[in-house]
């Protein structure tokens, strides 16, 4: 220690058993091993900067010493810092102006994490530890290499983004400044190397995000879209604007909404103007999954303004028309159609981009949206002025389409006709859409409950249940409903299945709950179809009271009896049957030995790497929107209970009205 205190500018030997000595100090300081007391070290490491700065003798590499001596410092400064170890700042100062002035490398060599924590917690080594920043960026960008973050290692991204996620440092604001240098300056390389460091930090630590926006990252990116940028930089770049977006809190939009109604506006010129001339296939999927992540925001109450650009945008309201106009001229051959086919792909974002569009009118323009615009032909939409399908179109590329079109369709359709019932019960207002119109769209959702996705099949039986509650609107809608022959056919179909011996199958369950659900619509009909009366015969409900177990009851079984008790189909045999079934059904249920619906046991996509990962995550979006209530045992069986209780209620008022 006593030779660091020595200036060893004109003596060799003495430098060199100086740089001897801050070797072995480096070395230590990896192994946890101390040659002195911490304030000892630190201050013979401030007297060799103050006597000698950052020079050292010809024959020792100087980048590689300084390097080293920032290292150290900056360990030792780091440790100091939490046993409140006092510091010279004239020593930091020197080492500061030599970091400024000479060449050194922070990827040279293994770093301690905690030096490297103290470097970037100083406001004073912005433009030094830019270069070295960026410096790590392209090399990351030309290798891809990620390590483990250790305790001694060389600089990796996993230790990047350990700092960054502790948010008690610069990094996350010289990233965002580095990245609007580079596009002032066009550096395409440069933009490619800071945006992919980004998107890795965001794929190891999601809620980064806030951060990065915080910096002003939606500024700097948003001037990529007014530059002659190529392809594969706008596609970057909009990838990570699609993953800041999908990972960043709703709060954090709250402040923002001018800069994102500036993104949002650059955004969709830049896809309007990409489908006439060059651009990515991959590009403009990404461009989609950024304009359906505003529109899901704007559902929260934030991100209104872009959103209303989005779906008032006049081009993307014709362009969906054409493609969807197109979707449906193909027929029956639009099922070949998948998402592995270019359109099948294409189309299926653009109709996922309508549900988020629908989503968000119900939250931002609900005051100023006639829902019954929806129950319209194709060739009667010229004053469609929102991003939206009509029904009609709807029940076309369920009919024909793939199972993931089937599904988006459905779903769409199902928001569309819920939102229809819930304006035409608040204003009571008559319905406009002709008796074909409404005739086509029973036929197609009574045939489509019988779909082998289960999801399609909910959502289906979901839109018979609302169509079937249009009856006490007025005649037109009661006549069409009984003219229905499908529903008769299904519940038939239910019957049969549930006097039918092991009732234990998912499949059953999943069929039960749909045809369930049409019964209790059906019953709550200001008159209910003579063929549902003898169809739920006494010996017909026997049969299934007989047949049924707690392995296969559910929430929509319980409502069914409940109805029928209602409507006085069962007899006190039939009661007290279904009264020990449900009390047993109820025990297991709180002893957690109900085997209801399983939590899915897919994987879930993290972060958006490619346009595929876009579609993915906006698709299981869309499911989370869908049937919450079925996601999880413990809300499968609240609802179970909750009905059952309900039962419980209802049949102890019919007691007690005897």
């Amino acid at each position: 220690m006593y030779l660091l205190g020595q200036c060893g500018s004109d003596d060799f030997n003495l430098a060199s058993c100086q740089c001897a000595i801050l070797v072995i100090l480096y070395v230590c300081s990896f192994y946890n091993e101390r040659l002195a007391a911490d304030n000892q070290i630190l201050a013979s490491v401030e007297q060799y900067i103050l006597l000698n700065g950052g020079k050292f003798p010809h024959e020792v590499p100087g980048s590689l010493m300084l390097t080293l001596l920032v290292h150290l410092y900056a360990f030792v400064r780091g440790i100091s810092f939490r046993c409140s170890i006092p510091h010279s700042p004239e020593a930091e100062k020197t080492l500061f102006h030599a970091m400024s002035c000479n060449e050194w490398d922070l990827l040279l060599i293994r770093v301690h994490l905690i030096a490297l924590k103290w470097l970037f917690q100083n406001g004073e080594l912005m433009e030094p530890l830019s270069f070295q920043l960026l410096n790590f960026c392209k090399t990351f960008c030309d290798d891809r290499i990620i390590t483990l973050s250790g305790s001694s290692q060389f600089v990796d991204i996993q230790m990047i983004a350990e700092l960054v996620y502790s948010g008690e440092n610069c990094i996350s604001s010289l990233l965002v400044s580095l990245l609007n240098q580079m596009v002032k300056e066009g550096a395409e390389d440069e933009i490619l190397s800071v945006a992919n460091v980004i998107t890795e930090i965001l794929v190891t630590f999601p809620c980064t995000s806030d951060q990065f926006m915080s910096c002003g990252i939606v500024d700097a990116l948003g001037s990529i879209y007014v530059s002659p940028y190529s392809s594969r930089i706008k596609t970057v770049c909009s990838l990570l604007i699609f993953n800041i977006l999908y990972s960043a809190s709703g709060v954090t939009f709250t402040c923002d909404n001018d800069v994102w109604l500036a993104l949002t506006m650059k955004l969709l010129d830049c896809f309007n103007s990409s489908l006439h001339h060059t651009s990515s296939d991959q590009e403009r999927k990404i461009l989609i999954g950024i304009l359906c992540l505003i529109l899901n925001h704007s559902a929260n109450k934030v991100l209104i303004e872009p959103a209303k650009a989005i779906i008032l945008n006049h081009c993307l309201v014709l362009m969906m028309d054409g493609i969807v106009q197109e979707a449906c001229a193909k027929g029956p051959s639009l099922f070949q159609h998948n998402q592995e086919t270019a359109f099948g792909d294409f189309l299926i974002l653009m109709l996922l981009l309508i549900f988020f569009s629908l989503q968000s009118l119900h939250a931002i323009l609900e005051a100023s949206i006639d829902w019954q615009d929806f129950l319209q032909y194709s060739d009667e939409t010229q004053s469609f002025s929102v991003l939206g399908i009509p029904c009609h179109d709807l029940c076309r590329l369920m009919h024909f389409g793939p199972s993931p079109v089937k599904l988006i369709a459905s779903q769409c359709l199902l928001e569309l006709l819920t939102r229809i019932s819930d304006q035409r019960s608040f204003l009571n207002a008559e319905l406009r859409c002709s008796a074909k119109y409404l005739k086509s769209i029973i036929a197609v959702t009574e045939g489509m409950v019988f779909s082998q996705d289960s999801r399609v099949a909910e959502n289906c039986g979901a839109c018979l249940s609302v169509v079937l509650g249009w009856e006490r609107f007025g005649i037109k809608e009661k006549a069409m409903i009984r003219e229905s022959k499908w529903s008769r056919l299904i519940l038939e179909e239910f019957a049969v299945a549930l006097t039918a011996p092991g009732l234990t199958s998912k499949s059953f369950t999943n069929q039960q709950k749909v045809a369930a659900n049409i019964a209790v619509s059906l019953l709550q009909l200001s008159q209910v179809p003579d063929w549902l009366t003898s169809l739920f015969n006494e010996s017909l409900v026997s049969g299934i009271v007989a047949n049924l177990s707690a392995r296969n009851v559910t929430a929509e079984i319980v409502n069914l009896f409940s109805e029928l008790m209602a409507k006085k189909y069962l007899n006190q045999e039939h009661i007290a049957g279904l009264h020990n079934l449900f009390q047993v059904c109820r025990r297991q249920a709180y002893e957690g030995g109900g085997s209801k619906a399983q939590p899915s046991s897919e994987k879930k996509t993290g972060m958006a790497r490619s346009s595929e990962d876009v579609r993915a995550l906006l698709f299981d979006m869309m499911l989370g929107h869908r049937a919450v209530s079925y996601t999880t045992v413990e809300m499968e069986q609240e609802r179970l209970l909750r009905e059952i209780d309900s039962f419980f209620f209802q049949e102890s008022s019919l007691r007690e009205q005897r």
